[in-house]
């Protein structure tokens, strides 16, 4: 568990708000829907969203920008037909520039409700950025919102937005948002024995599953509210400081579904979220294995990962 001053938690937590994760470009062949601002009759938005073509990170002929508005959201719609309810990646292609918004607010349409990812725009234009892992519902609706209801400053830009089918969708997960934390913060080491890391993320982050499993609910002094996610390679996943659960006791869970939501629970002097792999008895470093599905390269077997030197 971490301890350390609250100044640095703050700065570190708002560092992890405004950071973007990027997935390698995953190829065309793997996108169930792809919608661009310009594909005739599944982009909505109102007249206060301009079309550009300033930008050579673009997709497609132009994109459209819009200035921030705290009075609605006036989202910008991508309609979507989504084959059939399942476990969909979402990602968005957008070209970065400075002038662009540091906290542009996307929308997905959840089989649970309406979601929020934040995205900076100044940072990684040109590619495919993975906002997570949702449960969509099958059919033709407006899926994915950009929404001009920010707090941050800057141009908020609508370009494209595709989503990958389950069957396509990886089998390992980060266990926070892909737009939580630059890579750095996976490299970092843990405070004390045993090995494990602490990722410094504002309350009521969303946390997920890194593989496949199933769930143990915890609640001590020292984990706080927890989960032990066991998963299907039989290895122990542990996840401490919660605000709350977001699945059942002994349910089975997919990866990258969302299981908790991040805070300061149980031993613990900032938020964050405690993360710990164990096989058998033993404790491994996650360093690797969680850098690893950033990079978007397959994960080394938990069982080699080292037992020291991330302390």
């Amino acid at each position: 568990m971490r301890r350390s001053n609250a100044g640095r938690y703050a700065f570190v937590a708002l560092a992890a708000l405004l950071a973007t994760i990027v997935l390698p470009p995953g190829p065309a062949a793997a996108a169930t829907v792809t919608v661009d601002n310009s594909t005739a009759g599944r982009f909505t938005a109102s007249n206060d969203w301009h079309g550009s073509a300033w930008s050579s990170q673009r997709y497609g002929p132009g994109y459209k920008v819009a200035t921030p508005y705290k009075g609605r959201s006036d989202a910008a719609w991508y309609k979507m037909n989504i084959p059939s309810t399942g476990r969909y990646a979402v990602e968005v292609w957008y070209p970065a520039d400075r002038g662009y918004n540091d906290k542009t607010p996307y929308v997905i349409s959840t089989t649970s409700g309406k979601q929020s990812v934040l995205v900076n725009q100044r940072l990684n234009g040109g590619r495919w950025v993975r906002l997570g892992t949702f449960s969509l519902a099958g059919g033709n609706y407006n899926t994915v919102g950009v929404s001009r209801w920010t707090t941050g400053t800057g141009y908020v830009v609508a370009d494209a937005v595709r989503v990958v089918s389950a069957s396509t969708a990886p089998s390992v997960s980060l266990p926070l948002p892909r737009t939580a934390l630059s890579r750095s913060a996976y490299d970092d080491p843990h405070w004390s024995p045993p090995p494990a890391i602490d990722l410094p993320v504002p309350n009521g982050t969303r946390a997920y599953a890194v593989r496949a499993g199933r769930v143990a609910r915890l609640n001590d002094s020292g984990c706080g509210i927890g989960i032990n996610l066991t998963g299907t390679d039989g290895v122990v996943y542990t996840y401490c400081h919660l605000m709350s659960w977001s699945v059942a006791n002994g349910s089975t869970v997919t990866a990258g579904q969302q299981i908790g939501l991040t805070d300061n629970s149980g031993n613990s002097t900032g938020p964050h979220l405690h993360f710990s792999i164990r096989t058998g008895n033993t404790y491994r470093c996650p360093q690797n294995f969680l850098l690893a599905i950033y990079d978007g390269r397959t994960p080394p077997a938990p069982s080699s990962l080292p037992t020291t030197g991330c302390s």
